[in-house]
């Protein structure tokens, strides 16, 4: 995980002052959370991570949300369903979303939670899940 490009520090000396950053940042927030749910989608997907109020505002929609992936899984997913990358909610259109994934499903295997997207229309890349007894049998194995 790496932190974020720009670091804000902000001294504030009134609590009105302190209401109004919080009123605009769950603006600011809100925007970009509408952005997102006038596509529709049922899950997003993405490499950064996603503050609780904006997962807040996507639940509500009836959005799940899957955060902090790899870039390469992100490609791979973005293949499988048919969906676009996209690096700003503003730029949005509904073609954009992925609609070649039938089953989007998370399950607990073990002590680890996997996501598994399946029935897909023409799909263009898998995964293979290997279970052992032990890390150091799959280790061997691979």
């Amino acid at each position: 995980y790496k932190k974020g490009e720009s670091q804000t520090n902000v001294e504030i000396t009134n609590e009105s002052d302190w209401e109004k950053l919080l009123q605009q940042e769950e603006d600011e927030m809100k925007k970009v959370c509408d952005d997102i749910i006038k596509v529709k989608p049922d899950v997003v997907i993405t490499e950064k991570g996603v503050s609780d109020l904006a997962q807040h505002f996507l639940l509500k929609a009836n959005i799940s949300v899957i955060r902090r992936i790899r870039k390469t899984d992100n490609n791979r997913i973005a293949r499988v369903t048919g969906a676009q990358i996209c690096n700003r909610t503003e730029e949005l259109v509904e073609s954009m979303v992925g609609s070649k994934c039938g089953l989007f499903q998370i399950k607990k295997i073990g002590d680890e939670y996997f996501t598994f997207m399946t029935e897909c229309e023409d799909p263009k890349a898998c995964s293979v899940l290997l279970r052992g007894a032990s890390r150091d049998v799959l280790n061997e194995i691979e």
